[in-house]
């Protein structure tokens, strides 16, 4: 998201950015039937995310707050990575102390505050890609703590995404 001013003056903090009329990616897939989206959409709203992701893991930033209502779309369909509310340099954030993220998101590294890396982004990431070929929310059946508890003892998995349109994917983003 581009930049376009700040203000520090006591009281009044704030970060003024370019207007995204899309809206939120969650508000958009969440008006899409289940497993509706064109697999050409779903790879071209993946790659962006990707890109973004890379750009700010190039500059040694964590997001660690990746999830569907954190990335914007502009009048193209072209997402930008927003909410750096939680974000910090990998080399200053190692582990997280307290509540930081949203569970259904969340890596389990964080959950379990230990330390952790880039890494809890690319697991976040995966989340939003699961996110994009279903049109589903995470986690839907169950609250967010019981989300939490399920990943981080590995009892519980997404539901299956559907596998042939995960497969083109895959392929299409390998080429």
């Amino acid at each position: 998201i581009q930049f376009v001013a700040a203000c520090k003056k006591p009281p009044v903090f704030c970060i003024i950015t370019e207007y995204l009329p899309g809206g939120s990616l969650k508000k958009y897939l969440h008006h899409q039937e289940p497993h509706s989206l064109p697999l050409s959409l779903v790879l071209k709203l993946a790659m962006d995310i990707a890109h973004g992701m890379q750009y700010l893991h190039s500059q040694g930033i964590l997001h660690r707050d990746l999830k569907s209502e954190n990335l914007l779309l502009d009048e193209d369909m072209s997402v930008k990575v927003a909410d750096f509310g939680i974000s910090c340099l990998e080399s200053q954030c190692g582990s997280a102390k307290g509540f930081t993220g949203t569970y259904r998101w969340m890596a389990p590294e964080m959950i379990k505050e230990k330390h952790h890396t880039k890494k809890v982004d690319v697991y976040s990431f995966g989340i939003v890609l699961w996110e994009l070929l279903t049109a589903l929310t995470p986690f839907d059946n169950m609250t967010p703590e019981q989300a939490a508890f399920a990943v981080c003892q590995k009892v519980y998995t997404l539901k299956e995404a559907n596998k042939p349109r995960l497969s083109a994917l895959l392929h299409a983003y390998l080429r």
